[in-house]
């Protein structure tokens, strides 16, 4: 994977791991490895929307639809 994607992809765990975390504490939710996969996805999906065109974002939509695949 291309650095800029692979910092990208760890962007987005962190992120959603932090606010999962923070979620648990606050509001005492709880969420399952799967549901954070999916959040994760699901964030990093609306991100490569937002991406500049001129940015390959080809490899992030691979890391998706293979490291994430939940089916």
């Amino acid at each position: 994977m291309a650095p800029c994607a692979a910092h990208t992809a760890g962007l987005a765990v962190l992120w959603i791991v932090w606010k999962s975390r923070n979620s648990m504490v606050f509001n005492n939710d709880a969420h399952n490895t799967a549901a954070i996969a999916r959040m994760v996805r699901h964030h990093v999906e609306l991100w490569l929307c937002r991406a500049p065109r001129r940015l390959d974002v080809e490899p992030l939509r691979l890391w998706c639809s293979t490291v994430m695949n939940l089916n």
